[in-house]
C-alpha cells in the first residue's frame, strides 16, 4: 500500500522578493490591476504563464498575497494564479473562511477559468476584478473550460461584486507576448506553429 505525504505546491522563489519591492497599500482598482499586470510580466520573465492575481484587503488596499500561473514549472494543474493567491491568503489568515477576517478583493489579469471560478466562490472574497476576458486567453489557445453564461450574476447573488475589463488592453498585451507552452489548449491550437 502506498503511503501518502502532504501535498506540496511550489511557489516561485522570486515571488517572495517581488512582494517586498512593491507597495502594500493600493486604494484604487486601476492601481491594483497595474500591480497584477506587472506581476504577470515578471512571471513570464521567470518562465511562468501569462497570468497573475493578487488578494487585497478591499477596504485598506493592503496587498495580502500575490499569485502567478506556475503550472508548467511547478508541474501541477492546480497552480493557477488565482488559486495561488487565494491559498497563500488563507495560509496567512490561518483560515479557509476569509470573510471572517475582513473584506477581500481578488484582482486577476484574466477572468477566472472554470477551476478558479469554482474555488473563489467558496473562499469568502467579496469582490473580483478582472483584466482581460476569457475570450482573450482563448484567442491565444488556452482552454478556459465550461462556465455558465451568467457567471457574473451568479457571483453577485453570492455577494461577490464583479468588475470586468480593467486595463484590458494591457492584460491582452501580456497574453499576446507569451511564447511558452499552451497547456489545456482549445481546439488543437497547441499543435499550431506559434511564432
Amino acid at each position: 500500500m502506498r503511503h501518502w505525504n502532504d501535498i506540496v505546491l511550489s511557489v516561485p522563489v522570486w515571488l517572495e522578493t517581488w512582494g517586498q519591492l512593491n507597495p502594500d497599500r493600493l486604494t484604487e482598482k486601476q492601481q491594483r490591476m497595474a500591480l497584477v499586470i506587472e506581476l504577470a510580466k515578471k512571471n513570464l520573465e521567470q518562465g511562468g504563464g501569462p497570468f497573475a492575481a493578487a488578494v487585497f484587503n478591499r477596504d485598506t488596499g493592503d496587498l495580502i498575497a500575490p499569485g502567478v500561473n506556475w503550472v508548467v514549472p511547478g508541474k501541477s494543474s492546480l497552480l493557477h494564479a488565482e488559486i495561488m493567491a487565494l491559498a497563500l491568503t488563507e495560509q496567512i489568515l490561518g483560515d479557509y473562511e476569509m470573510a471572517k477576517h475582513g473584506s477581500f478583493e481578488l484582482v486577476t489579469s484574466v477572468e477566472p477559468c472554470c477551476q478558479c471560478l469554482g474555488v473563489l466562490m467558496w473562499t469568502g472574497v467579496s469582490s473580483l476584478v478582472c483584466g482581460a476576458y476569457s475570450e482573450d486567453a482563448e484567442a491565444i489557445g488556452f482552454e478556459e473550460g465550461p462556465r455558465l453564461p451568467d457567471w457574473e450574476q451568479k457571483l453577485m447573488r453570492r455577494g461577490i461584486d464583479v468588475t470586468r475589463g480593467v486595463m484590458r488592453s494591457n492584460a491582452i498585451a501580456i497574453l499576446q507576448s507569451y511564447r511558452g507552452e499552451i497547456y489545456n489548449s482549445c481546439l488543437g491550437v497547441n499543435d499550431l506553429n506559434r511564432s
